[in-house]
């Protein structure tokens, strides 16, 4: 059994959805439609609630490691890979 290991680069850990819209050549329309809901399937830093308000304010910050990490494993079947971030 082959031992080799794939080794892939990303800019950094954590993106906003236009770079990651840019990253996996995909619209906004459709990293909007992948990071709302109440079962996201992109992961999605914990939106917080500030006092006063109704929903949550900001910019979605997206976790592309761990989403890259998934969609490897998913892709090749086995975990014998690297990221390197910052790459």
């Amino acid at each position: 059994m082959a031992s080799e290991i794939t080794i892939v680069k990303i800019p950094s850990e954590i993106v906003s959805p236009h770079e990651f819209a840019a990253l996996e050549r995909v619209s906004i329309a459709t990293v909007r439609r992948w990071t709302t809901g109440d079962n996201p399937c992109i992961p999605i830093e914990p939106r917080v609630i500030k006092p006063g308000r109704k929903r949550a304010s900001g910019m979605v910050r997206i976790y592309y490691a761990r989403w890259k990490e998934e969609q490897l494993r998913k892709a090749l079947g086995h975990s014998r890979f690297q990221l390197v971030i910052g790459a």
